[in-house]
């Protein structure tokens, strides 16, 4: 053993060419952990949804309740944000016209003063 680590402290490029390897071998186990996890995940996720289409009048009234008071929370959050959008989009018509008027106003002076300026040879495009 102590003659393999003097041999790979000797040539570093061997050094390297294990660590790369040792790399590459982490990788592809890693590579097929996750896809085996996300493939059972999946699978999973296959068989509960089976499972609540075809036994979901057997489920608990309670999950029935709780899944009929998260609709009417969320229909109530979604009104709520609608009339927040409205009134900041109300809010915005407003302010934008004196924006837009007062830039328009600086963009004509800039042009009418660069109009009655005389162009000198640095200006002039090459």
């Amino acid at each position: 053993m102590n003659s393999f680590i003097d041999y790979v402290t000797a040539h570093q490029f061997t050094a390297g060419v294990c660590i790369f390897v040792a790399i590459l071998i982490i990788y592809f186990l890693f590579k097929r952990l996750i896809k085996l996890a996300l493939f059972l995940i999946l699978i999973i996720i296959v068989v509960t949804g089976y499972a609540y289409f075809k036994e979901s009048d057997s489920m608990p009234k309670s999950i029935h309740g709780a899944l009929q008071k998260a609709k009417e929370e969320t229909r109530m959050v979604v009104e709520k944000g609608r009339g927040v959008y409205d009134s900041v989009m109300a809010i915005f018509e407003e302010r934008r016209k004196p924006v837009t008027d007062y830039i328009d106003k600086i963009t004509e002076q800039d042009k009418e003063a660069y109009k009655k300026k005389k162009p000198s040879p640095a200006d002039e495009i090459r």
